[in-house]
């Protein structure tokens, strides 16, 4: 059965991405606007010779103006299911994240996130904008309660085709719940999985969008991102962002706090330039977007931090890596 929404929706984005207005695609079918704008807001499909010449205009198959496509299982080789999400991890949260999921589901962790990316953020926005002008596959990676990069890439163009995944099942299914009801986009897909294994084809992925997953990686960065590189396309990017402490705030620390943090946590003096050219990337560049501090955040680092006395500082950036044809 054809969803006339989905339908609209897939046939307006096409328009646009043509450079058409309504009148003018109109005018090229012998049609009225009204009768355009009726297809788009999904009351109403057009004959088969119109839709003949859409497809013909648009280059596409009049099955994927009409059918709703199972792109992870396209890219993957399973099938998504009923629940409209792909797990490649068990679908019940794992035991000790079971209190920080019930906090996202109660607190309204996504509503939150998403009206906060709403409001003016110049550089966010400005990254989304990047990401969104791709016109390919963008897979949002770990993209956490907060979403990372997706929120801004969606602001910029809903119709991107965007995979939303993350370790977590619960943030994925509760980023699926909330984005069913407020875009309802035939366009974005759910999968479940562990970024350092990846359950997508060798170059299948046009972008990587990377909002701070792989430096709050579970398992070996280093892995997550040679995995990165594998499932790119060449000519495809890596778009990431994280933060590290830098030499200079580390000498300033009290020796015992230094000795503890290079003993128990030196990953975050890692700065993961030299595990990006080791992954494969030949094309990096790197743009310093800020800092922040733990004494303002909720982390865990951030309470590892208060328990040795200290206010860690973080220099945040993102990196842009391609994966050179």
């Amino acid at each position: 059965m054809v969803n006339k929404i989905h339908f609209g929706k897939r046939i307006s984005a096409l328009r646009r991405k043509a450079g058409l207005s309504q009148t003018v695609l109109a005018e090229k079918l012998g049609v009225t606007s009204q009768a355009v704008s009726k297809w788009e807001c999904g009351n109403a499909v057009p004959d088969i010779d119109i839709l003949l010449e859409l497809s013909h205009l648009y280059k596409v198959t009049i099955n994927e103006m009409l059918e709703d496509v199972d792109l992870l299982c396209k890219l993957t080789g399973k099938e998504t299911g009923r629940s409209g999400i792909a797990y490649f991890v068990p679908e019940q949260e794992r035991g000790y994240n079971i209190e920080w999921a019930n906090e996202i589901q109660s607190g309204k962790w996504i509503k939150h996130s998403w009206e906060y990316s709403r409001a003016d953020n110049a550089y966010m926005d400005d990254i989304g904008k990047q990401i969104a002008s791709c016109y390919g596959i963008i897979l949002e990676i770990g993209a956490g309660p907060g979403g990372g990069y997706m929120p801004y890439i969606l602001k910029a163009n809903p119709d991107a085709t965007v995979i939303i995944s993350d370790l977590s099942p619960t943030v994925v299914r509760e980023w699926k719940s909330f984005l069913d009801k407020s875009l309802d986009s035939p366009n974005i897909y759910y999968a479940a999985f562990d970024f350092c294994n990846m359950p997508f084809k060798d170059n299948s992925i046009d972008i990587i969008s990377d909002g701070g997953g792989i430096g709050n990686c579970e398992g070996i960065k280093a892995k997550a991102l040679k995995e990165a590189f594998r499932v790119l396309k060449p000519g495809g990017k890596l778009i990431t962002s994280t933060g590290f402490v830098n030499k200079e705030t580390l000498a300033a620390l009290p020796k015992e706090a230094q000795r503890f943090l290079i003993e128990k946590r030196p990953d975050v003096f890692d700065d993961l330039y030299e595990d990006t050219v080791l992954a494969g990337f030949s094309k990096i560049d790197s743009v310093i977007s800020g800092c922040w501090y733990t004494d303002n955040d909720e982390s865990t680092i951030a309470d590892l931090a208060r328990s040795l006395g200290v206010n860690l500082k973080f220099t945040s950036y993102t990196r842009y890596c391609t994966k050179e044809q």
